[in-house]
Order: C-alpha cells, then sequence, then structure tokens
C-alpha cells in the first residue's frame, strides 16, 4: 500500500468517527428536543386543556364496520362515569324512601257543584317537594339521681354515667361524628367548621379541641381498623395505590418533606373493605411488612416502591393497564400523524371493549372471555412493541411509553390467570381521589397522631359508602357502642357487614347486642 493510499484510508477513518460522533450528537439532541417539546405540550395541556384522558380518534375508520365495531371504547374509570351518566338521563326523578314524609293537605275553595250539591272527594294531585331544615343544636341536661335514705343514714346512691367514647368532653357521639365526617367526607377543613358553627350558632368548638378529639376517637376505632386489615390479608386478592401527604411535626424530618399515605382495597366480595394507612419512609419496607401474611394478588401501579413485594414468591402483582394507555394517550393527542401512539391507542380501544362486554359475567365466564378473546389481542400488540421499540428513540416520550409496557409486560399479562382481577386498578384510583380532594382543603397534618387519625376515619367512611351506609349515621352508631365492647366479637358486630343496613338508617343500634 503506497503513502497515498495509507493516508486517504487514514482520513476515510478520521470521518467515519466524525459521522459516528455527529449522528451520536445529531439523535442526542433529537432526544432533547422530543422531551422539551413533550414538556412543553404537556404544561399547556395541564393548564389549558382538558384533563380528561378520554381519546377521539379522527382517523378515517372501516367504512364496512359494524355499528358495535365502531363504538369507542375507554379505560374501565370513564365506562362507569359514561354508564352513570346515562342512568341518570333515562331515570325519573324519585325521592329515597327513606325519607321522613309529611303530608299536606290543599283544600280546593269551590267544594259546590252547580246543581247545588256538594262534591265528593274522588282522589288527590299528588306532587312531591323536597324541603330542607336547618341544623339544630341542642343542649342535654343529663342529670343523675343521687338517693339518700329519708332516716338520715349514711347511704348515698348516684346514678353511673353512661358510657361514652370520650367521657370528659362536653359534646355527644353525634357531634363528633359530624365533625369527622364533615371534614373527610364533606371537605370542610377545621377552622372552616369552628367558624360556621361560631358565626351561625354562636357555639365556641375551636378547631384545637376538635383536632385532639378527632385523634382520641381514631384511637379508640383502631381495633375496627385492625380487624378490616386482617380481611383484606386474608383474602387473596388486594390492591394498592399511594398519594402524598405532608405532616408538619414529624421527628427528624422537615415539615416540607412529604410523606406517603396508602389506600388499600380487598377482601371477599361480601366483606370489601377500603383502608388507608400512613407511612413516612423506606416505603418498601414498610408495604413488605403490611403484606407479610397475604398470599395472592395485588393490583399495583408501577411505582419502584412495589418492586420488592414483587420479588416475594407469595406475591403476584397484577400491573394496571390504564398506567401503560396513559404514556401512549399523551403523546397521541399532541400528534397530528397516524404514528405509533395512536395505533397504541385503538389497541386499547378494544382491549377494554372485550373488559366492558365480560363486566356483566361471572368469574368463571369472565376468565374464559378473556382468554378467548383479550390473549390474542394481547398477544399480537407484544409483537408489535417488539417490533417498533428498536426503531424509536429510547429516551424520547414514545420510547418510554413502549418501554414500560415491555419491562412490566408479565404484570399486565396477568390479569388473565382469573376472572376476579382487573385489567387496571382505577378502582383504588377512585377510592383515593376523595381523600386527595379532602388533602386541598385541610392541606397537611400538624403531626404523625393526626395523619395516623386521618387514615383511621377516612378507612371507615370509606368502607360504610361501599356497604351502602350513611356514613355519618354509622359514624353516630360506631362512637355510641365502642365503649360497651369487651370482646372481638363486639368489635367484629360493629364492621360493616355485620350491621344490618336498615337498623343503621332508622337508628336503632344503641349499643353491642
Amino acid at each position: 500500500m503506497t503513502e497515498t493510499e495509507k493516508q486517504f484510508k487514514d482520513k476515510i477513518g478520521r470521518l467515519e468517527q466524525e459521522c459516528d460522533f455527529l449522528r451520536l450528537k445529531n439523535q442526542r439532541s433529537e432526544e432533547a428536543y422530543n422531551q422539551l417539546l413533550y414538556a412543553f405540550k404537556e404544561s399547556q395541556r395541564n393548564r389549558f386543556g382538558s384533563k380528561s384522558e378520554r381519546f377521539v380518534d379522527e382517523a378515517q375508520g372501516d367504512l364496512f364496520a359494524t355499528e358495535q365495531e365502531e363504538a369507542e371504547e375507554e379505560p374501565e374509570d370513564n365506562i362507569v362515569q359514561i354508564e352513570a351518566y346515562k342512568r341518570s338521563r333515562n331515570s325519573k326523578r324519585k325521592f329515597p324512601d327513606d325519607l321522613p314524609r309529611r303530608e299536606v293537605i290543599i283544600k280546593a275553595e269551590d267544594r259546590n257543584c252547580s246543581c247545588g250539591r256538594e262534591k265528593k272527594l274522588v282522589r288527590y294531585e299528588v306532587t312531591e317537594l323536597l324541603n330542607y331544615k336547618p341544623a339544630v343544636f341542642e343542649v342535654i341536661e343529663q342529670k343523675r339521681e343521687l338517693l339518700a335514705c329519708s332516716c338520715g343514714c349514711n347511704s348515698i346512691t348516684i346514678a353511673p354515667n353512661p358510657p361514652r367514647i370520650l367521657p370528659k368532653i362536653s359534646v355527644t357521639e353525634s357531634l363528633l361524628a359530624y365533625l369527622i365526617v364533615s371534614k373527610l367526607h364533606d371537605r370542610q377543613p377545621l377552622y372552616h367548621l369552628e367558624k360556621k358553627l361560631n358565626d351561625r350558632f354562636g357555639i365556641e368548638l375551636s378547631r384545637t379541641n376538635q383536632s385532639r378529639w378527632f385523634i382520641d376517637c381514631a384511637n379508640a376505632l383502631q381495633p375496627l381498623i385492625n380487624l378490616m386489615k386482617d380481611q383484606i390479608i386474608d383474602y387473596d386478592v388486594a390492591s394498592c395505590d399511594a398519594t402524598s401527604l405532608q405532616v408538619l411535626d414529624e421527628p427528624n424530618r422537615k415539615a416540607t418533606t412529604k410523606s406517603y399515605w396508602y389506600c388499600f382495597r380487598g377482601g371477599s366480595p361480601d366483606q370489601k373493605v377500603v383502608l388507608y394507612d400512613y407511612n413516612a419512609e423506606n416505603h418498601k419496607m414498610f408495604l413488605k411488612d403490611w403484606f407479610e401474611e397475604f398470599n395472592g394478588y395485588i393490583h399495583v401501579d408501577a411505582q419502584n416502591i412495589f418492586d420488592d413485594l414483587g420479588a416475594q414468591n407469595n406475591i403476584d402483582l397484577v400491573y394496571c393497564h390504564a398506567h401503560a394507555r396513559r404514556k401512549f394517550e399523551a403523546i397521541a393527542k399532541q400528534t397530528v400523524s397516524d404514528g405509533l401512539a395512536r395505533y397504541a391507542i385503538r389497541f386499547y380501544k378494544k382491549l377494554y371493549r372485550i373488559e366492558k362486554e365480560a363486566k356483566s359475567m361471572n368469574v368463571d365466564e369472565r376468565y374464559k372471555h378473556r382468554l378467548q378473546h383479550a390473549k390474542p389481542l394481547l398477544d399480537e400488540h407484544k409483537k408489535w412493541l417488539d417490533v417498533h421499540y428498536p426503531t424509536v428513540l429510547p429516551k424520547s416520550p414514545l420510547g418510554k411509553a413502549f418501554a414500560y409496557s415491555l419491562k412490566r409486560w408479565d404484570g399486565l399479562v396477568r390479569y388473565l390467570k382469573d376472572g376476579r382481577l382487573e385489567v387496571d386498578n382505577n378502582g383504588t384510583e377512585r377510592e383515593i381521589k376523595p381523600g386527595v380532594i379532602a388533602r386541598k382543603n385541610f392541606l397537611f397534618a400538624k403531626s404523625v397522631a393526626g395523619a395516623r387519625a386521618l387514615c383511621v376515619h377516612m378507612s371507615l367512611i370509606r368502607t360504610a359508602l361501599l356497604h351502602g351506609f350513611d356514613p355519618y349515621k354509622y359514624y353516630v352508631a360506631i362512637l355510641e357502642c365502642i365503649p360497651h365492647c369487651q370482646t372481638v366479637e363486639d368489635y367484629e358486630a360493629l364492621l360493616p357487614w355485620n350491621i344490618e343496613l336498615k337498623r343503621i338508617r332508622e337508628n336503632k343500634i344503641t349499643a353491642v347486642g
């Protein structure tokens, strides 16, 4: 090889290296551009756009498709909302039967006929009007008899104080129930309740006292929470989700540091439980200890705090397709072209259409229906992910969406193994949302005891609602009954699935047994 040829070859090698460098630099620039563009469009959407995840595909459809094939299907959360809206439009207005009713007879003025005889009553034209009576606060004067002998003996008898959940305070269980349910279910912070009671009724109940009662009631109700947790652990299907909670006075931590409160769902079909719990740090160990004696399936999203649970032999994690879909949905709404993200959304429309068809089936029918219809669709989607993932930039939003599904694929298809399992974790997200909305009003917990009290009361309120109870009436009942509880059976009798709904509505429960 001549000197000229050698120099020419070296020059080609240097040019190839430079081209590789420029190609890599261009790829990184393109990834950075895509990430910045994605972040910009997401910020615009969060500020000005709709928060709904519903996606309307404007691409040309099949001209020969049936009406059912053309119907757009959304994740279960949206299906529930749409079906509820349809029912509300189609159903006639009817007031609940258990509301008290008062008849008002409006007599006709002209009671005589032109023939001179008095007209007889044929029937009534009935119009139902919903009426409201403002809340009434009253003072109960408890007078206990004190008996003494008329002969001058020193024998004196006094009637005992009735057992109360907080015997040293000057409010009844009914008012305590009102404060607790107002704070968490009606989302009225304690400072709002303090001002409302003072301004409208002239009652002075400081938020400091309310907070102390809130925590003390939670301590007394803790045995019910322990029994509810046992229900979740003893059943083999559960779900979990987490959201942040700020606690100001937390030992060895700054006030700005956020902790987590968790929402757990589980229990057998006739003993369903929604349970909140609080944890500040080391979340992986907290979850591992929480589910230590659990065996079965747990619905979760893909946060890394759940990774250690999936590594245990006795637990199978079922991942959420709504989260996987969400990764593509944000990209599909920002693109005009008929690209990969829109293709993924069409796949999820088909998948959720299958779930809607299986909704009314029993467990075995749902299992067989999914194997017949959902499994082939998922297998095809997995092949599509494998083929197209190498063609996208790994660090781009689309690349991350692909990687999210591929990395968690075993957990995403695990719901096919049992008809009791769900395609997503939206049910738990719906249960944790009331806590998130309430948090927007009270903002933070002052102490760890306050944070744990929030979890106790949210657990009982959400579980009571799940079993069809008015949370206020349920709370009045359990607050009145708790002081009488002596055994585990006494506490078990107060769980929502052991109390008769009719008796709660009629306020007939005053003591255990």
